[in-house]
């Protein structure tokens, strides 16, 4: 490397009054000092400092005296920041940049580390392990256990330390009596067996956990309350453990209270009471329970799989039911074994990765810009780099000088990057519950994150500074002071590196332009999916009807009865129905077996297991569900008690040829009675938009009494579930009717909350609440990225235009039209563009098979997609290219010739 003093007496001999530059240029920065007030000899020495000869600063001022680093440090912290104060543009530019792109990654990151890698909040996380069912020949990937299943693992096992189950519940609580007037809330439960606690570790805040005695069928009641629920609803009331609050209309005592953080199966779940499950009373074949078990030390997964499976056919001879060894083999039943939190995290982690992959992809792009603008403020200062240097700056120095005003920015733009992020994670937190993000209470800017956040904003510090810094240091930044034209190598040199930057700010920025563009084509299939009912002008809502206050079933069928008829005099309300089983909600899902007349099983083969559901006359209308054959159920007849059933479109073409359901008969036991088909509907998506409909059967839910038994009575009345769904259509819009309808139901039974209250158009809404999620946040990564490359496209052909203002004039004195000049410039920017819009072409197509788990009816690798996106980048390219090539096309020669002699 040669030396610049080289340079410089190079130009001193053409030139004599260098040394009066050089000069100049401390006294110029002396007065300056001296003008703001700092005492002559402190501003000369200052001066001195800051054009990098220390040693000499040293000798003339203060012989001898060493400067401690840390107010070495401080004076280019102080030089930098009156810098940046002086280029406004530049600084803003550059702290909104980085605020985007370590806010965005702070705030996923966030919830990466919190949803993904934070381990559980139990004890010894890793060993436990969630226990499920599938079954290969029915394609069912996940079913729980049945009561006969978990009891006999339980005991029988050889792997684990302890196995514990639970359900998820809702149920009405109230601090009242269990009187008509008693008013109650429904809160998320737990029914949970006695050694759940003992197999997740966790000791209750005050008083204890269930007993063994106490999870009995009969035994006293007894409720264990959350931190939350006992901090808002009692006020953390020192002498809860003893007392009894009212659940579902039974008095149950308090005897434990759970820490802050305890949030088990969810974040939701409120309160813990006793499953109570009976021994002596199983039904093997209801997959109701869920099971969470210890695996014992040096177990595996796999080991314990396997250990469960060969216990699996001995279950039918401990717990004799409808679960036979030979629907063990039929089905193919297999045990699995997986992580607990890979079970509660859920499909959710495919999500996320892809959203931090975004942002990730924004920071790069962020960065990316920042250095780019680094480079121009370093050309900026060439000059009075080589003067410093010729003052025997070091390169030391002039790293410092850049790496100090970077680390200011990146300072500035991480504390306002983590204030964004602090605000969209608290937004993100109390939006409504449509997309289900597991764990999401515990998401916030803990130590781990805002050290994360801390290294990013360091690690994009050095990033920026040191790649200008050596770029401003070496031959090339002595040859500015070289005359006629011998800066233009190093320009091109420059020039070269600032392509780089936009090279991979455009592949970067392409990438994200494609992930949104499917996940947009994906959202558009999506909302065009037909959902199989009319979401305008109906409302829904729920209600639980407790045990206590409604003993029979007889009971429930009275309410149901007396709440539609008055929901039905109401002037605004078209009609109104009841089922227990909402379209596009999957929390009332109850799959039953269903065998067809006329479709006799062969020998072992097993019957399909379809969705069965309760419905009132008025529900189809209320939802607005067509009818394809047949008609809906009639009015409730006490003379009459027909066996009747509606079935879907997609059923029926199951098992019957078009238009010949209607009449033919099924029945949902091998031994239970004949119902006969009356209709037909269209299909519903009864779980998602982008899932298959539903093959469902509606049974009556207000029924007449039921037919004769085995035993000879003829006045029982068929089975009506509690927890029941309310259908509302308006005349008019269906917020008119929420608060008249509550109002009604608060009359006829002033203990029974009514909670979940949605319009149908909510519903549908929420059912593509994840796809909109993901969506929305690459769109606005996508945005933010197009925009970067734009401004450092932008720039990269703005100062090619600036290098070349000699040659425009030339060209435009020899006689070149400006339509030629601008073709040219758009030409060499385009290049630019396409080699960026190249390799974000091959990128693309690596990274978007990450996707496609969550893409609906559209491929990953879909060329119109891929080829929109090239175009717009394109479009993006031009349109930053045009205003340079406008201006070097309206270059006036005489002028730029007259400034280079």
């Amino acid at each position: 490397m040669r030396n610049p003093l080289h340079f410089l007496r190079r130009r001193r001999r053409d030139d004599a009054d260098f040394s009066s530059e050089i000069s100049a240029h401390l006294a110029l920065e002396t007065d300056r000092l001296v003008a703001e007030g700092m005492p002559p000899a402190d501003a000369a020495l200052e001066a001195h400092r800051r054009f990098g000869n220390v040693r000499l600063a040293q000798e003339s001022f203060h012989t001898g005296r060493t400067i401690p680093w840390v107010e070495g440090v401080a004076r280019h912290l102080r030089r930098a920041a009156r810098r940046l104060v002086r280029a406004p543009v530049f600084s803003a530019t550059a702290v909104l940049t980085l605020m985007l792109g370590i806010g965005a990654t702070t705030a996923v990151f966030s919830l990466v580390d919190s949803v993904l890698l934070r381990p559980l909040p139990f004890t010894h996380p890793a060993q436990l392990v969630d226990l499920s069912h599938s079954l290969a020949v029915r394609g069912i990937s996940h079913v729980d256990q049945s009561d006969a299943t978990y009891l006999y693992y339980r005991e029988a096992n050889h792997v684990f330390s302890g196995v514990g189950a639970y359900r998820t519940s809702a149920v009405n609580l109230s601090t009242a009596g269990a009187g008509d007037r008693a008013r109650a809330e429904r809160v998320d439960a737990a029914r949970a067996s006695a050694s759940l606690f003992a197999v997740l570790g966790i000791a209750p805040l005050e008083g204890r956990v269930f007993r063994d005695a106490e999870d009995q069928p009969g035994a006293t009641p007894v409720v264990v309350l959350g931190e939350r629920l006992w901090r808002t609803q009692y006020a953390s009331d020192p002498d809860m453990i003893g007392r009894t609050v009212v659940i579902d209309g039974v008095q149950h005592e308090v005897v434990g209270i759970m820490p802050n953080g305890f949030a088990f199966p969810d974040g939701r779940t409120a309160l813990w009471i006793p499953i109570g499950i009976d021994p002596a009373h199983t039904r093997s074949a209801a997959f109701d329970f869920r099971a969470v078990a210890r695996l014992r030390p040096g177990v595996t997964p796999d080991a314990a799989a396997r250990d469960l499976q060969s216990l699996l056919p001995h279950v039918p001879e401990a717990f004799p039911g409808r679960l036979t060894t030979d629907a063990i083999a039929i089905t193919h039943m297999r045990v699995d074994v997986h992580s607990l939190r890979d079970a509660i995290v859920g499909n959710i982690g495919r999500t996320l990765w892809v959203v931090f992959g975004a942002a990730a992809f924004l920071l790069l792009v962020s960065c990316a810009n920042v250095a780019n603008l680094f480079l121009v403020r370093a050309e900026e200062r060439q000059h009075e780099l080589v003067v410093r240097r010729a003052l025997g700056a070091s390169r030391g120095v002039v790293i410092a000088e850049f790496l100090s005003e970077a680390l200011l920015l990146a300072v500035l733009g991480g504390v306002l990057g983590i204030g964004l992020a602090a605000a969209g994670l608290g937004a993100l937190r109390s939006m409504p519950s449509g997309i289900a993000i597991p764990r999401l209470a515990t998401v916030g800017l803990d130590g781990t994150v805002l050290a994360v956040a801390i290294g990013v904003t360091l690690l994009t510090a050095l990033v920026m500074s040191l790649v200008p810094a050596f770029r401003s240091y070496g031959p090339q930044v002595a040859s500015v002071l070289v005359q006629n034209g011998r800066g233009t190598t190093a320009g091109r040199s420059r020039l070269r590196a600032r392509r780089v930057f936009v090279v991979v700010q455009v592949a970067l920025a392409l990438v994200l332009v494609t992930g949104a563009g499917l996940m947009a084509r994906s959202f558009r299939s999506l909302r065009s999916v037909p959902p199989g009912f009319d979401a305008n002008g109906s409302f829904t809502f729920r209600v639980a009807l407790p045990d206590e206050a409604y003993p029979t079933t007889g009971a429930t069928v009275a309410f149901v009865a007396r709440a539609l008829d008055a929901i039905a005099a109401l002037p605004v309300v078209q009609s109104a129905g009841v089922l227990t089983k909402l379209p596009l909600d999957d929390e009332a899902r109850r799959d039953t077996a269903v065998f067809v007349e006329d479709r006799p099983l062969a020998m072992r083969e097993m019957p399909d297991v379809h969705q069965v559901a309760y419905a009132t006359p008025g529900t189809f209308s209320a939802l607005g569900i067509p009818f394809v054959q047949g008609h809906t159920f009639e009015p409730p007849d006490a003379a009459r008690a027909p066996l009747e059933v509606i079935v879907t479109h997609a059923l029926a073409a199951r098992y019957w040829n078009e238009g010949q359901a209607v009449g033919r008969r099924l029945r949902l036991s091998p031994d239970g009675p004949w119902f006969t088909v009356i209709g037909v509907t269209g299909d519903v998506r009864g779980s998602g938009l982008d899932q298959p409909p539903d093959k469902t059967v509606y049974l009556p839910l207000v029924t007449a009494p039921g037919p004769a038994t085995a035993t000879g009575d003829a006045n029982t009345i068929r089975w009506a579930p509690r927890e029941l769904a309310f259908v509302v259509r308006s005349r008019s819009s269906a917020h008119d009717i929420t608060v008249p309808v509550e109002r009604v139901l608060q009359t006829l039974a002033p203990s029974v909350p009514v909670y979940a209250v949605h319009t149908m158009r909510e519903m549908l809404t929420r059912s593509t609440s994840r796809t909109s999620f993901t969506l929305a946040l690459l769109e606005i990564a996508s945005i933010a990225a197009m925009l970067i490359g734009a401004v450092g496209l932008y720039g990269v052909v703005s100062y090619m235009v600036s290098l070349r203002a000699r040659e425009m004039a030339v060209r435009t004195a020899l006689g070149a039209q400006p339509g030629a000049l601008r073709r040219l410039v758009l030409t060499q920017a385009i290049a630019v563009a396409a080699l960026g819009i190249v390799l974000g072409v091959g990128a693309a197509l690596l990274l978007m098979r990450f996707l496609a788990a969550l893409l609906f009816d559209v491929a990953p690798n879909d060329p119109t997609t891929l080829l929109a996106a090239v175009v717009v980048m394109a479009i993006v390219a031009v349109m930053a290219s045009w205003f340079p090539a406008r201006r070097a096309a309206a270059t006036d020669p005489a002028a730029a010739l007259r400034a280079d002699v």
